[in-house]
């Protein structure tokens, strides 16, 4: 009887844009490497986070506790073949 194996998440690289301005020193503690800091009009961007969803939950949950507000979160990959 052949075992069900499933596939094996791969990393996708995520945007999120957080209200106010993080340093990015601060922020390499919870992001992974890699990663990219913009800011502008009072957000700040990051992007280039590569990561699977439970990596991405785990980093939303550092942020909320540390009482960052979320703006906006969405994956680079689809979004990219969309534009």
């Amino acid at each position: 009887m052949n075992e069900y194996v499933p596939p094996q998440p791969q990393p996708d690289r995520y945007r999120i844009i957080i209200k106010g301005v993080m340093d990015e020193d601060f922020l390499q503690n919870y992001c992974s490497p890699g990663f990219t800091l913009s800011h502008q009009h009072g957000r700040t961007t990051l992007s280039n986070l590569q990561t699977d969803q439970a990596g991405m939950l785990g980093l939303i949950r550092q942020l909320h506790n540390l009482g960052v507000t979320v703006l906006l979160v969405e994956l680079q990959n689809e979004m990219e073949q969309i534009e």
